[in-house]
């Protein structure tokens, strides 16, 4: 078993990327089979559709303003054809993974550590199924891990080994975190936080101006993005905003407590109340409860999610002002939730039945399971960074403090902004949980009798 264990890493060894390309395409195209090469629909997927057939005609006049460029600039370029959309996102997927390879093996030098970590993102179903689904979260994913191979690559957290990044690096990185925003407006995060981690590291190295520059370099590009696409729904929709979904999201963290809205809302606040009622009672998710406010209004008064959207926005802030602990309180429900884990298929999409109990049972009894095990292990292992950092008192970044930073602080603020399907906001970060905990438990030499030692270059 030794020897066999031993010829199969000799050969992953001289060949990683081939094997995880092969590996990659083998498993999707049996996806592919298993579900009957259906793509999967859901109630977001038709959102995207109107933005990609204007961009298809150059012509944003009108556009009602529900979603960034990103997705359904990938749409237009399919010609809006779901399959050929699904085929794309599955390269996309095996392009994620060999540049989870590149990624690991530059942080470690460990060709069969980082072969594994890269082949992750062939193994868990639901990362899988998002590559059948007309969602946005497989071309997030893919965009976020280019964006984090680029810092890995130009020694973004290691200024010793190099200078310094240069201009046309910080423009390239720049550009980079603007399109990670602008296919998942969560994602602005992303770019405050590179230009604080430069300042943090190259601010003793680099001239005032040059800092200034480099610095503007970094953040232009993602600027430019949010003013611009938000001054085009002002244009558009009379709604100052990336999204007009924004008022609504902001709504579903205030469903538990809006009864407390003042009369001066109470047009709103009782509708908002009525249906919230109802779905209790029918045993519904109460965090879509906002979405029948919309289905009433829209019949009655044909509004527009924008509308509707600045309609919620006043009562919002009275809301939380006024409820503050209310408010936390479902901050930290949908905290919690964002750690949670699901699946997005269609099981009556399996036309074959074998299949279709196997994949559910490995994902409800074996990758379910290891998700939430992982999920943990992460949040423990960055508490003890963040607590290590508090007795040194210094908050020093490197790559695997800035991913940890990237996530839990996504993680707040996704839930500060709303509430429902949280567990989605999660699913772009699974390579960097994974990168953080393979880097622990390797340097703590647990990995040391399973994955020898190799440093072949």
């Amino acid at each position: 078993m030794k020897l066999f264990i031993h010829n199969i890493q000799k050969h992953i060894l001289e060949r990683p990327i081939l094997f995880l390309v092969g590996i990659g395409l083998l498993v999707r195209v049996l996806i592919a089979i298993c579900y009957s090469n259906q793509v999967s629909i859901f109630n977001d997927s038709q959102s995207y559709v109107p933005l990609a057939e204007q961009l298809g005609a150059l012509n944003l006049d009108g556009y009602n303003g529900l979603r960034t460029p990103g997705y359904p600039f990938l749409l237009m370029l399919t010609g809006i054809n779901f399959s050929i959309v699904a085929i794309i996102q599955a390269i996309l997927g095996i392009l994620s993974s060999v540049l989870l390879f590149k990624i690991s093996y530059k942080l470690r030098n460990h060709t069969f550590l980082a072969f594994v970590n890269g082949l992750s993102l062939s193994f868990f179903l639901h990362i899988l199924f998002y590559e059948r689904a007309i969602l946005t979260e497989s071309l997030t994913l893919c965009t976020l891990i280019v964006c984090v191979w680029y810092i890995v690559h130009i020694d973004f957290f290691n200024p010793k080994q190099k200078s310094t990044i240069t201009h046309w690096q910080s423009l390239i990185l720049g550009i980079l975190m603007a399109i990670v925003f602008l296919v998942r407006p969560m994602f602005i995060v992303i770019t405050p936080l590179v230009v604080f981690c430069f300042i943090i590291i190259y601010y003793r190295q680099l001239k005032f101006t040059l800092l200034i520059t480099r610095m503007l370099l970094l953040a232009i590009p993602a600027v430019v993005s949010y003013q611009g696409w938000s001054a085009l729904n002002f244009q558009n929709t009379g709604y100052k905003s990336v999204t007009a979904f924004s008022g609504m999201n902001l709504a579903q963290s205030c469903v538990s407590f809006v009864d407390k809205a003042s009369d001066t809302h109470a047009d709103l606040r009782d509708l908002y109340v009525h249906k919230r009622d109802s779905v209790i009672a029918g045993n519904g998710d109460v965090s879509m409860t906002v979405w029948r406010v919309y289905e009433t209004l829209k019949a009655k008064e044909n509004i527009t999610v924008s509308e509707l959207s600045q309609r919620f926005d006043p009562m919002n802030k009275e809301l939380i002002t006024n409820n503050p602990s209310d408010y936390l309180k479902q901050v930290g429900i949908s905290w919690v939730d964002f750690w949670k884990e699901s699946i997005l298929w269609n099981h009556n999409k399996f036309k074959l039945k074998t299949p279709k109990q196997v994949l559910t049972g490995t994902w409800l009894y074996i990758q379910t399971p290891m998700l939430y095990i992982m999920n943990v292990v992460f949040l423990m292992i960055s508490g003890l960074m963040i607590i290590t950092r508090i007795r040194k008192k210094g908050f020093y970044f490197d790559f695997y403090f800035f991913c940890v930073v990237l996530i839990i602080g996504s993680s707040l603020g996704q839930a500060l902004v709303i509430y429902g399907n949280n567990d989605r906001f999660s699913v772009p970060f699974l390579p960097f949980i994974i990168l953080v905990i393979s880097h622990y438990l390797y340097k703590k030499e647990i990995f040391k009798k399973i994955i020898p030692i190799n440093h072949k270059n």
